[in-house]
């Protein structure tokens, strides 16, 4: 029998397959049933007694069994060729805390992976941030209707700029070293819940806006960074 982690594997490498085999017509709604019912009904054959949480549905605070955070979140990317770009984002949590997370950005076939104690992986590459940067060269991008594309860019945020992922995929971008700090008000747990995990293995500092500890199952501010 496959481990939770290979079973994980598996399921992204086929709904992979299944958004690249989507109609075009209608596109986001037919590639989120697709993979919603192809991640339920594999998981539920292989660990009926876990409990699966996809978005919009409430997150147990506690359980005997483990609870999966799954979400697939679409987003456009001016440099993909396809239209419409897909990350799936999912995470493993038993008795309070996190286990495992996995965000699979499906266009650029990166997943960023981290099991508890054990790391956090882009694909097989150890990630792990030390440095810390001044905020004036960080690299800022926030959630907020006040960064707007016609602002006149002055050197004194020349370097922050509205976000254009997914939150999870924010979260790994830091992780990775493509940003140094995202910022966001308000995310429910499916959409951070897998990338906190990755970014706490990977020396991130990871907080919400108020400075207190990112509790994975509840909606929450965020503020992710090494500056």
């Amino acid at each position: 029998m496959q481990t939770r982690q290979q079973l994980i594997s598996s399921l992204l490498t086929e709904a992979a397959y299944s958004i690249s085999t989507a109609p075009s017509s209608n596109i986001v709604k037919s590639v989120q049933s697709k993979v919603y019912t192809l991640l339920h009904q594999r998981i539920h054959t292989a660990y009926p007694s876990d409990i699966l949480c996809f978005p919009h549905q409430d997150t147990p605070t506690s359980s005997k069994y483990p609870i999966w955070l799954i979400t697939l979140d679409p987003f456009h990317h001016e440099q993909a060729h396809q239209s419409h770009c897909f990350s799936i984002s999912i995470a493993i949590a038993q008795c309070g805390e996190l286990h495992c997370g996995f965000v699979y950005d499906v266009s650029a076939n990166k997943l960023y992976h981290a099991k508890k104690g054990q790391g956090a992986y882009l694909n097989e590459e150890l990630l792990y941030r030390e440095e810390i940067i001044p905020l004036n060269e960080a690299k800022v991008r926030i959630d907020s209707p006040f960064v707007r594309d016609s602002q006149p860019r002055k050197p004194a945020y020349v370097q922050i700029a509205s976000n254009s992922f997914p939150t999870a995929l924010e979260i790994c971008h830091v992780v990775e070293g493509e940003t140094d700090l995202y910022l966001t008000m308000s995310q429910s747990p499916h959409a951070f819940a897998a990338a906190s995990l990755i970014a706490q293995e990977a020396g991130i500092r990871l907080m919400t806006m108020e400075g207190e500890k990112v509790d994975w199952s509840k909606r929450s501010s965020l503020w992710c960074g090494v500056v």
